[in-house]
């Protein structure tokens, strides 16, 4: 299923997730406020019953989020532990 930036769930899980992580991206060492992106931390294509969840996403800056792209996996954990401690 391809992603629908205008889909009325998508957008209002964004502006939560956004709003949660203090529209600052959440990579340690990181706390960029501009060109944000909400990531999904299992994957939109590998977790459909996860898109819209809020636990399952995290805000990273665009540089942070094209960092972790192809080794995206390498990361779970670590950007669950960092939603558990917030």
């Amino acid at each position: 299923m391809k992603r629908n930036y205008n889909d009325i769930e998508y957008e209002k899980c964004r502006k939560n997730v956004l709003k949660r992580d203090k529209r600052k991206c959440q990579m340690p060492g990181c706390s960029s406020k501009t060109k944000l992106h909400v990531h999904h931390i299992k994957p939109w294509s590998k977790a459909s019953s996860l898109r819209y969840d809020e636990n399952n996403c995290i805000t990273l800056c665009k540089t942070c989020h094209e960092s972790i792209k192809d080794k995206e996996h390498h990361y779970e954990s670590m950007f669950i532990e960092i939603l558990n401690n917030a």
